[in-house]
């Protein structure tokens, strides 16, 4: 959402498709601002919208952030649609709020790595180097 002190109360909401999210968890980073900072209003919310079409606050922030702070938490079991919501300030104030990076995955899988080893080709001898490589999956 832009910066911008109009549209009191107005919300966006990015909505995932239906999912079955059992063990599964959402990362994301956000950033949030509101001027003046006293008394925020300015929320970031994660709903879980059932196949019944119950929506359920799963979680909420509203914290401001200097830099881009990582929400990371496990969904609920089922088949859900997730909804990412941002919420302005009931005021008219200045506020913002962005997301970055969104990710729903097994939650056995964040922060997983594997090693890959690569034999340095360019040596002809018996004791050529061994390269090991580190990425996230």
């Amino acid at each position: 959402m832009d910066i911008t002190d109009t549209r009191a109360g107005y919300k966006a909401r990015l909505v995932s498709p239906y999912i079955n999210t059992t063990g599964k968890c959402l990362e994301l980073f956000y950033w949030i601002r509101q001027t003046p900072s006293d008394n925020v209003e300015t929320r970031l919310n994660i709903i879980v919208i059932s196949e019944e079409h119950d929506e359920i606050k799963w979680h909420s922030v509203s914290d401001l952030t200097e830099h881009n702070p990582r929400l990371y938490l496990r969904l609920r079991d089922g088949t859900n649609r997730i909804a990412i919501e941002g919420e302005r300030s009931q005021k008219r104030q200045f506020c913002a709020l962005s997301l970055d990076d969104v990710t729903i995955m097994d939650c056995d899988r964040f922060g997983k790595m594997n090693k890959v080893h690569f034999k340095n080709v360019t040596r002809t001898d018996e004791h050529a180097k061994m390269t090991t490589i580190i990425f996230f999956l």
